[in-house]
């Protein structure tokens, strides 16, 4: 048995409803999504080497025709749901009409949106055979296997049963866990699917419980209440390993970053956003506020990953003076008042409160008079997918607090013309480059890896030099184990293998 906490990403911390997509965003599919639902293919986090990449999952094997468009899909036999149903290619299109077909009779609202970035590309889809799924694209788009890891399948006999509504109290999936327990807010409670197709899993059950404060988290660890936690305060990282409590850290695709509104000013002038690119002292940010439990975010990709641009570099490293030079260009010489709502939780959001707080001193220090509004995650993640669109945020917010896992091509399409509302999601700053569209969609519809590695590369330093987004830091997903705790792998991503984990006695 493990007791796992997660500090939650708003002022009230809950457990991630179990549905397809979870809420809480990534946090929810890494707690809850990942490990009683499964894709067409997963990631492959049994290992810690490379950034994982998908795998096939309930899909054996899928080839793409020669028009590029045609996706055919060999599916896995003998796979059961939860309940015991068969998962078959019938059970895609039910999965794949709940969350796209709005004529469908269980077509779900709530998924619709959140999921919409990995069906945006789907133009038809149908079963050829009991075990044989044909998916055409709108496009050629070689992204599409990564897709194919962000769409879960719920069984169709539970969604029918009990209705998109009352569904999430009954989750069925395939996945290497079942949900035992669920009150929302308080406790989850998985056991193992212990007829699961892939490796089974060695826990016999996992508790999952929310604590929003980062002491009581560490506090409940030391008095032996739990043996996971994420993101203990970050001073404690030197009493933890004294006390032989095992510290995982790993730089993986993760970034907090600022989208902007680029429409209004003052942050229509191209100026102005490279001014408070330079304003921001990351490295301090890393290394005095935080211990070392973070890295300098200068563009969107870290250094040594293969779409980090070495042309743009450390170009913003942090300099005042540069700042405040070009902020008397852009006709600021006196700075200017602007809002930011920021999320007051833990986890991948790290610490945002003392993180905005010394943003406010950068800012403050070139003139530029920030006002942090803290906000529900949930709220948050709303007021992100609805964008710079949104007439009540634009009127409040000039930025917004956003913490992308940037673990996968489809991701950097937020950045295209294309992810606009109503067109698609979502696009916050409302960000419109010809140069960048031009590159994302001669990457997207490159299958040949390298290439494409390269037109992702030089897309990302067209972004950091426009700059939509203020870049601060990349997290490295600082999280404490129980000595008794075996058998984990920290992946290079935000995502986890549960099925590895066992609990020594």
């Amino acid at each position: 048995m493990m007791h796992w906490c997660n500090g939650g990403h708003g002022g009230v911390c809950n457990i991630p409803y179990p549905n397809t997509p979870p809420n809480e965003g990534f946090e929810g599919r890494r707690w809850v999504g990942y490990q009683i639902y499964d894709g067409l293919a997963n990631w492959n986090l049994a290992q810690g080497d490379t950034v994982p990449v998908p795998r096939p999952a309930l899909a054996e094997k899928w080839s793409v025709g020669e028009d590029k468009l045609t996706w055919t899909i060999h599916l896995r036999t003998g796979v059961k749901f939860h309940d015991g149903t068969d998962f078959n290619a019938e059970a895609v299109v039910f999965n794949i009409d709940r969350i796209m077909n709005k004529e469908f009779k269980f077509f779900d609202p709530d998924l619709y949106v959140p999921i919409r970035g990995s069906t945006q590309e789907i133009a038809s889809y149908r079963a050829l055979d009991p075990y044989t799924v044909e998916i055409k694209t709108t496009v050629p788009y070689a992204f599409f296997p990564a897709n194919m890891a962000y769409i879960l399948y719920a069984s169709p006999t539970a969604v029918q049963k009990w209705g998109n509504k009352a569904y999430v109290n009954h989750p069925v999936g395939t996945g290497p866990f079942k949900v035992d327990k669920y009150i929302d807010g308080q406790v989850m409670e998985l056991i193992p699917n212990k007829d699961y197709w892939g490796n089974k899993p060695k826990l016999n059950r996992i508790i999952l419980k929310p604590m929003p404060d980062p002491a009581t988290r560490l506090a409940a660890l030391q008095a032996g209440q739990i043996h996971w936690a994420e993101v203990p305060p970050p001073d404690s990282k030197k009493q933890i390993e004294a006390e032989g409590y095992n510290v995982s850290l790993k730089q993986y695709p993760h970034a907090i970053i600022f989208p902007l509104n680029i429409q209004d000013k003052p942050f229509d002038h191209p100026k102005v956003r490279e001014a408070l690119q330079y304003a921001i002292d990351r490295e301090g940010m890393c290394k005095n506020l935080l211990n070392g439990l973070c890295i300098p975010a200068y563009q969107l990709m870290y250094k040594g990953h293969p779409w980090y641009n070495e042309s743009v570099g450390e170009k913003y490293k942090y300099d005042p003076q540069k700042a405040k030079q070009l902020l008397a260009e852009a006709g600021y010489p006196h700075g200017f008042k602007i809002t930011f709502p920021y999320t007051t939780g833990g986890s991948g959001n790290m610490w945002p409160g003392s993180m905005m707080e010394l943003l406010q001193r950068n800012f403050q220090d070139v003139g530029v008079e920030l006002t942090i509004v803290p906000m529900e995650w949930n709220t948050l993640i709303s007021t992100i997918r609805a964008t710079f669109l949104d007439k009540e945020t634009r009127a409040k917010y000039q930025g917004m607090w956003s913490s992308p896992a940037t673990n996968a091509q489809p991701s950097l399409l937020t950045y295209a013309s294309s992810r606009i509302p109503p067109a698609g999601c979502c696009n916050v700053a409302l960000y419109q480059s010809p140069e960048y569209d031009r590159l994302m969609t001669a990457a997207m519809t490159e299958f040949d890896q390298v290439k494409q590695d390269a037109l992702l590369n030089q897309a990302m330093g067209v972004l950091a030099n426009d700059a939509p987004v203020l870049f601060l830091v990349h997290d490295l997903n600082f999280r404490v184990l129980s000595p008794k705790v075996r058998g984990f792998i920290q992946s290079q991503s935000w995502f986890a293998d549960l099925t590895t984990v066992w609990v020594k006695p």
